[in-house]
């Protein structure tokens, strides 16, 4: 596109919004998004999508059923978003650099590692405060002693070690499982909605889409299981993951990188199901409060939700270009 009076913002990509600008009295007209053009063909990649991923993820489940408990298995299930994203992308000719790949200012990295254990601690220091769970937990401490050689260091020894070892060594390791999902959910779908809707929408719509494939796994319980009932589990989880939709937008868009969401992705599992759920004991109703599947986490994300959302409507994508450029050129 070139027209000499118009500020192109996304250059040789079908995500173009323009200003107007009158050379006479040197003002500004907005003139209205190009939406038209960028909508259909938008959709069409989103339904592409949601068809290939729901194959793959079919596959993928015939596939664990065939081998329980099998890493392989797993991997597999958590790369069938970034199949799908690469495969709709190669067929609808999608530029694969518009994932996000370029490695943004280090700060964005940082944020992505400490916001995880920021919103866990805040769910599970009042659950260990009020006594609805309690800390630590003896199974922990045994079981870290020996994984990490310290039988004789002391409980808080123990614990320190144990959380870095968990939100730093296993960081690499982690990530090969959420890229996976990364480069789907945050590197193809939410800048695919963004196109045609309001990107705080964008957010919460593939918050959604993520819970949704989530559910086979959590209703065959394989995923989640506990002594609550399935309806509940499901009620936190879908709080709980539709608020990190709107989460890992926010985050997606101020970095303008998957990297950083990535690294939020492992770390907020990491934490979560390997230091805050092991280190704090039942003490009778914990299970309603704890974990992915409790109301504590859930209501503290959503309260997150609504910070980012208020964030993302100074960023929408239909009136502020310099953030669009920031989101999605890499």
């Amino acid at each position: 596109m070139q027209v000499n009076e118009t500020l192109e913002i996304m250059p040789d990509n079908d995500l173009e919004f323009e200003r107007m600008y009158d050379s006479e009295t040197n003002g500004k007209k907005d003139i209205t998004m190009l939406s038209k053009n960028l909508q259909p063909a938008s959709s069409y990649r989103v339904t592409l999508f949601l068809m290939v991923l729901g194959g793959l993820t079919t596959a993928a489940l015939l596939l664990a059923a065939r081998m329980p408990g099998s890493p392989l298995a797993s991997l597999i299930m958590m790369w069938t978003p970034a199949l799908a994203a690469i495969l709709v992308s190669l067929i609808t000719k999608r530029r694969l650099h518009e994932i996000g790949w370029a490695l943004r200012p280090v700060k964005w990295l940082a944020v992505g590692w400490l916001l995880p254990i920021f919103y866990a601690a805040l769910a599970y220091i009042p659950l260990w405060v009020t006594g609805l769970g309690s800390v630590p937990n003896p199974t922990f401490l045994e079981r870290a002693r020996l994984t990490l050689s310290m039988p004789d260091s002391s409980d808080l020894s123990v614990i320190m070690a144990a959380f870095g070892f968990i939100t730093v060594v296993n960081l690499l390791p982690g990530l090969v499982m959420s890229l996976g999902e990364e480069i789907g959910w945050r590197g193809f779908l939410v800048p695919e909605l963004a196109k045609s809707v309001d990107v705080r929408l964008a957010g919460l719509y593939s918050g959604i889409i993520w819970g949704i494939w989530h559910l086979p796994a959590i209703l065959s319980g394989a995923y989640g299981a506990s002594n609550t009932h399935i309806a509940f589990r499901i009620m936190c989880f879908a709080v709980l993951v539709i608020s990190g939709g709107v989460i890992f937008a926010w985050l997606r868009i101020k970095s303008g990188s998957i990297w950083p969401v990535a690294i939020m992705h492992v770390v907020h599992n990491n934490v979560i199901q390997a230091f805050f759920d092991r280190i704090t004991a039942d003490t009778g109703n914990t299970a309603y409060f704890s974990g992915e599947f409790g109301l504590a986490l859930a209501l503290v994300n959503l309260m997150f939700a609504v910070a980012c959302w208020r964030q993302l409507a100074k960023t929408n994508l239909q009136k502020n270009e310099q953030a669009i450029e920031l989101a999605f050129l890499s």
